[in-house]
């Protein structure tokens, strides 16, 4: 019984470095990475330094629904911070066929 501890320990430790478990950054640290944002990145890059986000959208050029639109796409994320939550919005073009990427991004609240 003694080992148990050290098991669940072990197991979350291990659980955290897969994939898609990794703990969320605070604000802070979410806003020292965002400095490593660069237009033209792809929105699997952008995955890789933020994590998922929380919200995502599809947002339309405005045409016709009968034609085939060059729409955006934007995802939001979340952190909370001492003074309110902080907000980054991103937003991807779409440059090749399948491939998002970075056109713009901006902080709300804090």
């Amino acid at each position: 019984m003694k080992f148990l501890p050290a098991a669940l320990l072990f197991t979350a430790t291990l659980i955290s470095a897969l994939p898609g478990f990794a703990q969320e950054p605070s604000l802070a640290e979410a806003e020292r990475l965002v400095s490593a944002l660069k237009r033209g990145m792809t929105s699997d890059d952008v995955r890789k330094l933020l994590g998922t986000p929380r919200r995502t959208a599809i947002r339309s050029d405005g045409n016709s629904s009968s034609e085939v639109t060059r729409g955006g796409l934007q995802w939001t994320y979340v952190w909370a911070g001492a003074t309110g939550p902080g907000t980054l919005r991103i937003d991807f073009g779409q440059k090749y066929p399948e491939t998002w990427i970075v056109t713009r991004w901006a902080w709300n609240g804090n």
